[in-house]
């Protein structure tokens, strides 16, 4: 969607949801589905972000080449080799939750990407500092484009498959993600001050069952943490470039 408001779509533009087929090389069709194996028609840019539809993301990458998609995920710095098929747009190319978090950081920080720090500083016996890490900043995409994805990932929250956040009282964003059978779940939390990735699955990849979805299962945890976690921060919203 970050790669879609720089070719050519808007929030407000609309979107079909209905269904998709693609024939392969293979002689195989590959029917991609929502999740509740329905459709609901026109929707704007934002609602189909908001609602998770993937047969709206399909169409989207469609418009605007899968080339595109890849190459935002690198500008967002995903480390895996992303293959140019349609399918990689829903999820189809497994990434880290660390690596997923640190793409995410950049709709809340202006465009920059932020590299992660394990240590952020160690103190010597007399509080002196013996090792200190700042932050390392890659401005990824425009900050017109992060601002308008952060509003849109609010909508996630707002009016979406992530409204289990709106307890929190305050701006989030959010994104909820789920596998095919429920292999495994996870939320990616936005505020201006705070990225948190949640990811929740079986070590040896297995079903989790019925509804262990990113909703279901992660946002869950993620609400829990942040009504502790955010009391360290103001309740600001994004700043608007």
């Amino acid at each position: 969607y970050s790669a879609a408001l720089d070719n050519g779509f808007t929030a407000a533009s609309v979107i079909l949801d209905a269904p998709v087929v693609q024939f392969l090389e293979s002689g195989d069709v590959w029917r991609p589905s929502n999740y509740e194996k329905n459709f609901k028609g026109p929707l704007l840019l934002r609602t189909a972000l908001a609602l998770s539809r993937n047969l709206c993301t399909i169409r989207v990458v469609q418009q605007m080449g899968v080339q595109k998609v890849i190459e935002r995920a690198k500008d967002l710095e995903l480390e895996p080799h992303f293959p140019e098929v349609l399918s990689v747009s829903l999820g189809a190319v497994a990434v880290t939750p660390l690596n997923m978090t640190q793409a995410y950081t950049a709709f809340a920080n202006g465009g920059k990407v932020s590299t992660p720090r394990f240590i952020q500083s160690i103190q010597g016996p007399w509080g002196n500092t013996i090792y200190e890490k700042q932050p390392e900043l890659t401005q990824a995409i425009s900050p017109e484009n992060a601002y308008v994805m952060a509003s849109m990932l609010k909508a996630v929250v707002n009016i979406g498959t992530g409204g289990k956040a709106k307890v929190l009282g305050r701006p989030v964003g959010g994104k909820t993600g789920s596998t095919n059978d429920e292999n495994d779940a996870w939320f990616l939390g936005v505020t201006p001050y705070l990225v948190t990735g949640t990811y929740i699955g079986y070590d040896q990849v297995e079903p989790m069952g019925r509804g262990e979805t990113g909703s279901g299962a992660a946002l869950p945890v993620y609400v829990d943490y942040a009504k502790t976690a955010l009391e360290a921060y103001p309740p600001d919203d994004f700043p608007v470039p």
